[in-house]
């Protein structure tokens, strides 16, 4: 099935969720299920969110990971927060400031969760191919991203 009607049944799939869902950490690890076991190059897919001025590692699929707390500015994850913008890095080996997660890696998307006008959170994804992530993954991803904001602001 194309790309793209995947992301739009899956937003939609995600849309129901959040409608029918009232617990938060339940709704998260939905999330990850659905894009994990829809998305075959999504090898790493979890969020983080902001606690006490760092990003907090929330609910994810994939490999261990050490990177369980992360300044802002500190790597790829730190980086999105910084400069408040969804990053895509190609290549993570060409990353001065990348933080490994595992060596299978090789590019990573990076997406703000906005609620109530600031940063919460973000989505993180991992892939172990080169030059996984496009435009498509970012609009599917920040479309992700705007639905959890709006739940957590009682919008759904």
């Amino acid at each position: 099935m194309e790309k793209q009607k995947v992301f739009e049944r899956l937003i939609d799939e995600i849309k129901a969720k959040a409608r029918d869902i009232t617990d938060m950490d339940t709704f998260y690890k939905e999330v990850v299920r659905i894009l994990s076991e829809n998305v075959p190059y999504y090898n790493w897919t979890g969020f983080y969110f902001m606690k006490d001025g760092e990003l907090v590692i929330g609910p994810y699929i994939g490999r261990p990971t050490e990177h369980v707390r992360i300044k802002v500015g500190q790597g790829v994850c730190g980086r999105a927060v910084a400069e408040k913008s969804t990053i895509i890095v190609d290549d993570v080996t060409k990353e001065d400031n990348y933080l490994a997660c595992s060596l299978e890696t090789k590019s990573e998307i990076v997406v703000p969760i906005w609620a109530n006008g600031e940063i919460i959170g973000e989505i993180d994804i991992d892939s172990d191919d080169l030059a996984a992530f496009d435009d498509k993954d970012k609009i599917f991803l920040e479309e992700v991203a705007k639905i959890i904001g709006r739940k957590l602001e009682g919008k759904f």
